[in-house]
């Protein structure tokens, strides 16, 4: 399978790379631009996220400095597929209104997002799998080569009713081919 084009040269303007190489010094700039991109990745396939984050700290770190500019999250949340606000909310705050958020992963909706994501940017690579949960789980603690992983992903994505998620016009304007 071909690799897709990467959506930050699309969604990641000049002054919110240099925001984020500031917050982010310490990281040299091929993991930073790695955390960026599995970052816009997850949040193209977010509307499909009603649980537990899926991806690791540093990727939801970087979502945290991104809402931090809000006008520039608000617009690239108009720039993704819904063009809808994309909120994030703590685990901690929503265990007040349901006890077992983030105890039980729904393995379905995981499986569902990551299939999406296969289906939507190609395969896992080394440097992107080490940022979704899954996919480091499947591939450290049970031992998966990670084409296993990548082919049986690929299957889910053929096989499930969802399709991949249609950008919305404006948005498909804006999107690499």
């Amino acid at each position: 399978m071909t690799a897709h084009a990467p959506l930050s040269p699309v969604l990641l303007d000049a002054a919110m790379h240099h925001y984020l190489r500031c917050k982010f010094a310490e990281l040299p700039g091929e993991e930073l631009d790695t955390r960026i991109e599995e970052t816009l990745r997850f949040l193209f396939v977010a509307h499909e996220c009603s649980g537990p984050i899926p991806v690791s700290r540093e990727v939801d770190a970087v979502w945290h400095a991104w809402i931090l500019q809000t006008q520039e999250y608000f617009e690239l949340c108009e720039r993704l597929p819904t063009g809808r606000y994309i909120h994030h909310s703590a685990n901690d705050y929503l265990r007040y209104f349901d006890p077992d958020v983030g105890e039980e992963d729904d393995m379905a909706l995981a499986v569902k997002m990551l299939a999406l994501y296969v289906a939507n940017f190609g395969e896992f690579t080394p440097e992107s799998a080490r940022h979704w949960l899954l996919v480091r789980h499947l591939t450290d603690r049970w031992g998966w080569p990670l084409q296993a992983v990548n082919e049986w992903l690929r299957g889910h994505a053929c096989g499930t009713a969802a399709a991949p998620h249609q950008p919305t016009p404006a948005a498909r304007d804006r999107l690499p081919a």
